[in-house]
């Protein structure tokens, strides 16, 4: 990986192949190499950036709640992409990364030829009853007793946890390995950063480049978030990823990449 000092903040990121860009965006709790399996298959005809986003897996952590926002995330990767020389792109985005997606094709329409949005949302929440309790339950157990400790109350006191590990045991480890692999300032601080972005469902008209919306059947909490982000976006697709839950680009791989790969073409450049 490199490293690009960004804000004074250490933010690494892969950059490999040539051509066309492709930008990927993790979720919370992940790292560049959640795309390993869509790199693998555009690697070979498009230049292709992957982002440990600030909190997780190589980049910096820094301890102030106030530097994580989904604002100074989206900032992160303008300035990379920007120093990198890079004037147009395709943004994918999962979840998280669909969120900084969203805010720097808004605030950088001209950069953005093309989106992928995955199990993600404009802003748009459905408020579980008990949630911000177990939310701090959980931020307490990781600074008491680690992030493994908080990883296994999650995994055994969240219904949707607990339902994705009973249908899908071999993702639990694959769960596990990626919070031991965000940083605790990024545990906590990432995740309370969602609440506060200022929803961008009202600009949702603005984004004029084609649009694929993709949404792994099993999640649930992301069906209307996705629905609105299809009705909202003129040039948008939606696409239902049978069997998979909140990451049909790991958990369906196969399925994924054949609607990923039959949207690229659609992308004028």
């Amino acid at each position: 990986m490199t490293c690009m000092n960004v804000n004074g903040v250490d933010i690494n990121y892969v950059d490999a192949g040539s051509g066309e860009v492709l930008v990927y965006l993790h979720g919370f709790t992940g790292s560049h190499a959640d795309w390993k399996d869509q790199v693998a298959v555009t690697g070979d005809r498009y230049r292709t950036i992957g982002f440990d986003h600030r909190g997780h897996g190589q980049s910096g952590a820094p301890e102030a709640p106030e530097a994580y926002a989904i604002k100074i995330f989206a900032d992160d990767v303008y300035t990379v992409l920007t120093r990198l020389g890079i004037d147009r792109c395709c943004l994918i985005g999962h979840s998280m990364g669909g969120f900084m997606s969203l805010q720097l094709t808004l605030d950088h329409p001209e950069l953005v030829r093309g989106l992928v949005l995955v199990d993600t949302s404009s802003g748009e929440w459905d408020v579980v009853p008990g949630y911000a309790e177990f939310k701090n339950k959980l931020h307490g157990l990781a600074r008491t007793e680690g992030l493994e400790a908080a990883f296994d109350y999650d995994a055994t006191h969240n219904p949707t946890r607990m339902e994705k590990f009973r249908k899908h045991p071999e993702l639990k480890e694959v769960a596990r390995q990626k919070v031991l692999n965000t940083s605790l300032n990024g545990y906590i601080h990432v995740s309370n950063s969602f609440m506060a972005w200022p929803a961008v469902t009202d600009r949702l008209s603005e984004i004029k480049a084609p649009t694929l919306i993709v949404l792994g059947e099993e999640d649930a909490g992301f069906i209307r978030p996705s629905d609105i982000m299809k009705e909202q976006i003129a040039s948008s697709e939606l696409v239902v990823i049978g069997g998979a839950g909140h990451n049909p680009h790991e958990e369906k791989t196969e399925a994924f990449n054949s609607a990923f790969l039959d949207f690229l073409p659609r992308i004028k450049w």
